[in-house]
């Protein structure tokens, strides 16, 4: 069963359809044998059952880690800790985000039983276990720029322009097989110097004031895998005995799965900063900042698969065509999970970069209080 648990730990109890499959023909026993088809694919059904029986009900938890990872990845490209250029910059950069669970009971549950002469591992503790805050997400390119409008609409206000895609099945940087990642996000943001940049010791100390921050982001992620799995010989093979036809004692049917899991997230993200920088001996670049992201959208985890049998790989039926395949049988499992993000995200920002002449070079990065959560980009651009 290593194929449904695997996907069962990851997304849950499944949905199981399994409808038996009908034979026809001349020859008189077709209705005993159809019964007996039934009575053998009602206990494979049950096997399943059976054997998917510890899984988590729900992935509430991770659905939801998932959704916020994809609020704390939003900010690739970014320009913050560098207002105070004088018409635009233009930056292009990574960002990856990941929530981080403070505490793992699984581990805890292996631990104890290391640490325990008596202790012995089931499956029990999956059920409450193993749905647990853990996500991650990836805007792999992103391109941002960004306007000073002091000249033609505000003083200190800073506009900036952010668009982000990435599609494995087009930009292969990294050909992973049987994988499928997508992203999009595009948004606005709006910086004001609430108190201007103050420059001393001739240039070598500069300080870009305060600046606050807001905007609107939406940001798309999908991920799809679809690995082929071993499965255990339980479930390579359904055998249906045969009794009162003569020539052959059993229909034997080969199983081929189809498997695909994954997640698609959709978030709506209003970031409020504020923030401040300096820099040091004319390259250093120094930022600190804080504020909180408000996030609406939903993450949906999502696992599908079948047991497929094709009627040219059957074996048993007999050769004079008194016996045939009517109706395949139907073997289908399915699995989803889906939460919303965390509304307010409060968050703590920095940034080390070099600013060597017009050139940025910029490692951004932000902690998440409430959810453990984490993000890092690296940025590379131009300010004029």
């Amino acid at each position: 069963m290593f194929l449904l648990f695997l996907a069962g730990m990851l997304f849950g109890l499944p949905k199981i359809t399994v409808i038996a499959p009908i034979f026809a023909g001349s020859n008189p026993e077709i209705q005993a044998l159809n019964d007996e088809a039934k009575r053998v694919f009602n206990n494979y059904r049950n096997l399943m059952e059976t054997e998917l029986d510890f899984l988590p009900s729900t992935v509430h938890n991770l659905a939801r880690a998932f959704a916020n990872t994809s609020v704390f990845s939003s900010d690739g490209a970014s320009q913050r800790g560098y207002e105070g250029f004088k018409a635009f910059s233009l930056t292009f950069g990574f960002m990856g985000a990941l929530q981080f669970p403070s505490n793992f009971p699984i581990l805890n549950e292996i631990k104890n039983v290391i640490t325990s002469d008596e202790g012995e591992m089931g499956f029990d503790f999956i059920k409450d276990d193993l749905d647990i805050g853990l996500g991650f997400d990836v805007q792999a390119l992103n391109a941002q720029l960004g306007i000073n409008t002091s000249k033609f609409l505000l003083e200190g206000l800073y506009l900036g322009f952010k668009f982000s895609m990435y599609d494995t099945n087009r930009i292969k940087i990294m050909p992973l097989p049987d994988v499928s990642f997508k992203t999009m996000s595009f948004g606005i943001n709006t910086s004001y110097q609430l108190i201007r940049q103050k420059r001393s010791l001739l240039g070598l100390l500069v300080w870009r004031g305060i600046n606050l921050g807001t905007g609107f982001i939406w940001q798309n992620t999908s991920l799809e895998l679809t690995p082929a799995l071993p499965i255990d010989q339980d479930l390579k093979n359904v055998t249906i005995p045969i009794t009162g036809i003569t020539g052959i004692n059993e229909i034997s049917m080969p199983l081929k799965d189809v498997f695909k899991m994954g997640f698609k997230t959709t978030t709506y993200i209003i970031p409020v900063e504020a923030m401040t920088s300096m820099r040091l001996l004319g390259f250093l670049n120094l930022a600190l900042g804080a504020g909180v992201d408000v996030a609406f959208g939903s993450s949906n985890i999502i696992a599908n698969g079948s047991l497929n049998v094709n009627v040219d790989d059957i074996r048993g039926l007999p050769k004079d065509g008194s016996v045939r395949m009517d109706r395949l049988p139907v073997m289908e499992f399915s699995m989803e999970g889906n939460s919303a993000p965390n509304l307010f995200n409060l968050k703590a920002i920095g940034a080390v970069g070099f600013n060597l002449g017009p050139f940025i070079i910029d490692i951004p990065f932000t902690y998440y209080f409430l959810e453990n959560g984490y993000s890092l980009g690296f940025t590379l651009g131009l300010t004029l």
